[in-house]
């Protein structure tokens, strides 16, 4: 670190920065977050419902500032209590924000409690405003989710339990660089067949099963994907081959080849998985070829892109301007996010923007003091111009 390190402003909304860095959040372990974010919003005065995935596990809490108008639109603010796990590599405690200059490093200061610490603000904020008691007439709900790092079981069960809006500010860790839509993600296996033999009679006998899947997986990467105006192109990745025996002297009559796809809007798990079933038949071995979606505990996340003229995103980038000075980039995400389930299951048009950094998902991650600040701003002032 620098010469330039200091502390965190002194300020209730850097105070709670502080509190959920301090927090350790990783996921399945989000429930000291989760009460320490549920004892600030009934601090404001709302009611918190808690919601889990399942019994004891992966804690979601919501609260809604009801509006006058059950006529008038609704809005979300929404973001995930998890991090991932610490990786090997840190200068610093990754649960002890060290300051330098604009640099918050930590786990979680950009993915994403500085997300959580600006939305907690913007409520406060909006709540404290004409004596405690603001004119809103549309609803705002403000949810915060288990296990975005994991399978989204948080804001999947939240959905499932009744969490709706009509629009939502995913707060991820995007700030200049907005998100209005994502590409969708599958996975999937090629489980490929061959036949056993004694390892000295090969190739003369036996069909070695790993020979195939290599050349099936060199021939998926090579596969053609939708191309769309604005997401671009879907990706195939072969992640993992998995098959043979190290101790006998045998052929190896299994193989199975792990797939990771990438989607754009237009393409299905059908398409996908018929895709891998033609590029094994071009190699002459579709019947000893079986593909299948991985079996998961939360559905698969499609792709979506919200409309460019959507009301909430024209006020999140007008605020956005006002606040920074600078216009912000409209981008298509190349990944997945919770974002993916409030579009696709929730109906729920998702702008997703928040307070960034740097070098998430990995050590020495640093997020931004500047960022935070302004979101949390730019996050009241949309929350005016939607609901009241």
């Amino acid at each position: 670190m620098g010469s330039r390190e200091k502390s965190l402003p002194d300020s209730r909304l850097f105070k709670r920065y502080d509190r959920l860095i301090r927090t350790p959040s990783v996921t399945g372990n989000e429930k000291a977050a989760a009460e320490y974010v549920a004892g600030e919003l009934e601090g404001m005065g709302l009611p918190v419902e808690w919601h889990w995935a399942e019994e004891g596990k992966w804690p979601s809490v919501k609260a809604t500032l009801k509006g006058s108008d059950p006529s008038a639109e609704s809005l979300l603010l929404i973001g995930h209590l998890d991090t991932v796990a610490v990786t090997e590599g840190w200068r610093t405690d990754p649960f002890t924000p060290v300051v330098d200059g604009d640099r918050v490093y930590a786990l979680g200061s950009s993915d994403m409690k500085g997300g959580i610490a600006a939305i907690l603000e913007a409520v406060n904020r909006f709540i404290e405003k004409n004596d405690g008691r603001p004119k809103n007439r549309g609803s705002l709900h403000v949810a915060f989710s288990a296990d975005e790092e994991g399978l989204s079981r948080g804001t999947y069960n939240l959905l499932r339990e009744g969490l709706s809006a009509d629009m939502a500010i995913m707060a991820e860790c995007r700030f200049s660089n907005i998100a209005i839509g994502f590409r969708g993600r599958y996975s999937m296996t090629a489980d490929v067949r061959g036949v056993a033999a004694h390892a000295s009679r090969y190739p003369e006998v036996g069909r070695n099963a790993i020979i195939d899947a290599a050349k099936l997986a060199a021939a998926i990467e090579e596969l053609p994907t939708a191309q769309h105006p604005e997401a671009g192109r879907g990706t195939w990745c072969i992640r993992h081959i998995e098959g043979g025996i190290k101790t006998t002297l045998s052929v190896p009559d299994k193989c199975s080849v792990f797939i990771d796809r990438y989607v754009v809007p237009g393409e299905s798990p059908k398409s996908c998985m018929a895709q891998v079933t033609e590029a094994a038949k071009s190699l002459g071995i579709e019947e000893r070829v079986t593909v299948a979606l991985t079996k998961r505990d939360t559905p698969f996340m499609e792709s979506f892109v919200i409309k460019r003229d959507h009301p909430l995103l024209l006020s999140v980038t007008r605020h956005f301007r006002e606040v920074t000075g600078n216009d912000p980039s409209l981008e298509i995400d190349r990944s997945v996010c919770d974002s993916n389930y409030l579009v696709v299951l929730g109906g729920i048009p998702t702008v997703t923007f928040g307070p960034s950094g740097e070098g998430f998902h990995g050590p020495n991650e640093f997020g931004s003091i500047k960022e935070v600040e302004q979101a949390a701003e730019i996050y009241e002032r949309v929350i005016r111009d939607i609901i009241c």
